[in-house]
């Protein structure tokens, strides 16, 4: 928040980098998403697969870059990583200039500051997750298109379109940032004349079919639907499959609220909720302005869609009994982009608060203004980021990697595509293999035994704990395995590997 902008976008851009460095190398295993979704996908793409490439329950974007930079990288899991970790550094731009445009430098500031250390933002984005590539996308159509509304321009509008569909082919929730653009024109924004309108609204529905609606007919033709996606449908996504007899209406609507909430204000984190409360109070209190506004309406949509897509994805069953499992807290990250002005803006009313109630105590004063103000700017800072960053540089999955050791090792062994029977996927993923998974707790150990001798699986991988099994099952059974190779370490979770015996 120095005078001097450069200087800002640069401090910025460190902690970006600096962070982004940090949890790259801190994220130990990759995640199942990104092992058996995203990778995939860009697998297809990387061999000429295409057609099968976007059959996938996925927007092709994330991984179709991730097939990209696999030509020049050693594997594809570090593909994904740099490109996450691309995007999450990049993020700060859009973010600061829109912040910027609405509020003014120095919430900018803060608010790009903050949203560079949350815990969320930053691990996402060193990890094999479409989210940093989506958010930087999503920041960058909204940006853009409040621009455009800004100005008087007509052929920008053409341009809103694009960005829009970048970040609706990373997720389809990137639809959102075009119907609040044509909200806003057709209810909103003035313009000299009728005329002008009518040419606006011509050229973002010429550019949308232009841009959208390959893909949609693509999705027409694979799907023999109309939808945003394949995971989504129009019906899905407005609650309209949601039938059960057993929970009533009120009962679903109460719950999906609660759920939406609750991971809210989990992902969102507890310091920014409150200073979340503040600067929105402040701007209530003080009059939103039409940016503002205009922000607020992608904070309601969002809001909206995340509800319906939770009532609509939660399993209902019999007595109550409920399971949203398909909902992930990744969804509400957007909210937190959006909103995380007003964080901005909160922290300001308590440095000014702090500093009014500062400047007159007798330790600073002998500093002049500019330095006081320096000081408890600075002091709140450290303060913040003492709070935050903990949880942000938390190393991730370290307690897993044994799952990566064990995989290799079965690769070093039997080379590529190895069946193996476990419960714990990744151990197939690092070992180029196949998973069979299975459930201790429900079948017994002849029966996994039997299911390895019809796959011809030669590896049997479990958790410590789980090894009890064998131990105690009856002496024929406990002579059909061998075991191979254990792993453990401290802090990390016991891995045994186990090999048929022929």
């Amino acid at each position: 928040m120095i005078k001097d902008e450069k200087f800002d976008l640069i401090l910025l851009l460190l902690v970006s980098i600096l962070l982004s460095i940090y949890l790259f190398f801190y994220t130990y295993i990759i995640s199942l998403d990104g092992a058996f979704q995203y990778i995939p996908i860009a697998k297809d793409f990387a061999s000429g697969f295409f057609r099968k490439a976007l059959s996938h329950n996925q927007q092709p974007l994330y991984p179709l870059i991730i097939a990209f930079i696999s030509r020049w990288v050693s594997d594809f899991e570090l593909a994904g990583k740099l490109v996450s970790s691309f995007f999450g550094i990049l993020i700060i731009f859009p973010v600061y200039f829109l912040g910027k445009r609405i509020f003014d430098e120095k919430i900018a500031f803060l608010s790009t500051l903050l949203l560079a250390i949350h815990p969320y933002i930053r691990r996402f984005s060193a990890d094999v997750l479409k989210e940093s590539t989506y958010l930087f996308f999503f920041a960058t159509a909204i940006w853009f298109a409040w621009r455009t509304i800004q100005s008087e321009k007509r052929y920008p509008y053409l341009f809103i379109p694009l960005f829009s569909v970048l970040a609706y082919l990373v997720r389809p929730d990137g639809i959102e940032v075009l119907l609040v653009v044509f909200f806003y024109v057709l209810f909103v924004k003035k313009f000299d004349n009728t005329g002008k309108k009518g040419a606006v609204i011509l050229l973002l529905l010429l550019s949308s079919f232009v841009l959208f609606l390959p893909y949609l007919i693509h999705l027409r033709e694979s799907t023999g639907t109309w939808t945003l996606s394949r995971a989504k449908s129009f019906s899905g996504l407005l609650g309209l499959g949601v039938t059960s007899a057993e929970v009533s209406f009120t009962y679903k609507i109460l719950f999906s609220l609660k759920k939406l909430n609750l991971e809210i204000f989990t992902r969102f984190h507890p310091v920014y909720i409150i200073l979340l409360i503040i600067g929105l109070l402040k701007g209530i209190f003080s009059r939103l302005k039409t940016g503002e506004r205009f922000l607020l309406s992608f904070c309601a949509l969002h809001y909206v869609v995340l509800f319906l897509f939770v009532l609509n994805m939660t399993e209902w069953g019999e007595g109550g009994t409920i399971r949203a499992g398909q909902f992930s807290g990744r969804f509400v990250l957007p909210l937190l982009l959006i909103s995380i002005y007003w964080v901005g803006g909160g922290f300001l009313v308590i440095y000014h608060w702090v500093y009014k109630k500062l400047k007159a105590n007798p330790l600073l004063i002998r500093w002049g203004p500019e330095r006081k103000s320096i000081i408890v700017l600075v002091s709140l800072l450290i303060l913040m980021l003492g709070i935050v960053l903990p949880k942000t540089l938390k190393p991730q999955r370290y307690e897993r990697l044994a799952e990566k050791w064990a995989g290799i090792w079965i690769k070093n062994q039997s080379g590529k595509g190895a069946t193996i029977f476990t419960n714990m996927p990744r151990v197939a993923y690092y070992a180029d293999g196949s998973c069979e998974y299975f459930n201790f707790e429900k079948e017994p150990l002849d029966q996994v035994h039997a299911g390895m001798v019809n796959k011809k699986a030669s590896y049997l991988v479990i958790r410590g704990e789980e090894s009890n099994n064998l131990n105690t099952a009856a002496e024929p059974i406990r002579k059909c395995f061998v075991e191979a190779m254990r792993y453990e370490k401290k802090g990390m979770e016991r891995i045994i590997v186990y090999q048929r015996a022929q």
